[in-house]
């Protein structure tokens, strides 16, 4: 076991051994509270290496805690944020004096009127419609937007909160109307077929309506703005003449809205609603 006494035995382990080999290998004791020393001496050493270490660390850990402490503060303050936003939705709702927007809504002889939320909107050119499959413009269109970017007369819109048109790409034409680019372009930058590509006199938006106890051409005027604004001309919109009344023909109007857009009245004496079928004269 050689001379220095290294032995197993408690005795000659510590004969052998000075006093600070015998604590750092733990070796018996030899005095009484020895032990408790020797525990608290490690201790202080393990918190002098811990404080060292929460030093080194003190700039990475208040890095971490200012990039997790405002997510826990947002977190917290979800439930108000969302009462809040249900509220204000809410009042809106309650002020608006018409309902939702609804491709074709609306009726009767009453024109649409100005201002607010749209009484009635409508889809960009070339919307699918929705077929046997159950397939149609909702179910295809991805929201992307990149026909509310293409469009040269900055009329397609998107609500991305969802609160106007489901969330969809859709044109309120009393406020800005599709021009019937010759680039067609919402058409050809829509990715997901959506909106398919059609000739300029195939697309069908919906069709134009007239209030003639509104328009000024009741009253002796001889208003001819819309049939001017018209990019059709004469195969959508015309002037009867046996009437004096304007006249707009399903089978040419491709529902853009110009004719809305440009109309002097208030409420509007013509507007765009979606088409109801058949080729015949709607007003005359």
């Amino acid at each position: 076991m050689g001379a220095r006494g290294w032995g197993w035995d408690g005795e000659r382990y510590n004969e052998g051994m000075s006093d600070d080999v015998r604590k750092m290998d733990g070796g018996l004791p030899e005095k009484e509270g020895e032990g408790e020393a020797i525990i608290e001496e490690a201790k202080g050493r393990r918190g002098f290496f811990g404080e060292a270490l929460r030093g080194a660390m003190g700039p990475l850990t208040g890095m971490i805690e200012g990039k997790i402490n405002p997510v826990l503060e947002a977190l917290e303050d979800l439930p108000r944020r969302a009462e809040e936003m249900s509220q204000m939705k809410l009042g809106g709702l309650d002020q608006i004096e018409f309902s939702l927007p609804v491709i074709g809504s609306g009726g009767g002889s009453e024109s649409p009127r100005r201002g607010g939320m749209p009484e009635r909107y409508l889809r960009p050119p070339g919307a699918m419609e929705t077929g046997l499959d159950g397939l149609g413009f909702e179910t295809v269109c991805s929201r992307c937007g990149k026909c509310v970017e293409a469009c040269p007369a900055e009329a397609v819109k998107l609500d991305a909160v969802g609160f106007v048109a489901e969330g969809f790409p859709y044109i309120v034409a009393s406020e800005r109307a599709c021009v019937v680019c010759d680039s067609l372009a919402c058409m050809k930058s829509c990715p997901t077929g959506a909106l398919k590509l059609v000739d300029r006199l195939a697309i069908r938006m919906g069709v134009a309506k007239v209030n003639h106890e509104v328009c000024l051409r009741k009253h002796g005027e001889d208003c001819r703005l819309c049939l001017e604004a018209c990019p059709i001309g004469s195969a959508a919109i015309g002037v009867s003449e046996r009437t004096g009344r304007v006249i707009v023909k399903k089978n040419g109007c491709v529902g853009c809205g110009l004719c809305e857009e440009r109309c002097p009245t208030e409420p509007q004496a013509i507007w765009v609603e979606m088409m109801r079928g058949g080729g015949e004269v709607i007003v005359a």
